[in-house]
């Protein structure tokens, strides 16, 4: 699998959350994490993904991301998870 970002919105979003898009694609290597469908801002022509998972460097984070092709995973966005991302997530731990 292929990750890839835009280079400038990898700077805003270590500047704004503090996440370095290069130290979190062990996220896809969480068993537990929680994958959903970004619905709200998914469109006709591009599907976005939600990722919560647990980061060796961040602990839980929230990604968004798009599929363009088969072998590329591209990072739209990305922060530290929210309490209750964070809630969800421990929940799905509890029910393996």
């Amino acid at each position: 699998m292929n990750f890839t970002w835009n280079p400038e919105k990898a700077v805003k979003v270590l500047a704004e959350h503090r996440i370095n898009f290069a130290k979190i694609i062990d996220i896809f290597e969480d068993s537990f994490s929680l994958d959903l469908i970004d619905d709200k801002h998914s469109n006709p022509t591009e599907l976005r993904f939600i990722i919560v998972g647990r980061t060796v460097e961040y602990g839980l984070v929230y990604l968004v991301y798009i599929m363009p092709t088969d072998d590329e995973i591209h990072f739209v966005t990305a922060r530290k998870a929210e309490k209750w991302y964070v809630k969800q997530y421990e929940e799905n731990l509890r029910r393996t």
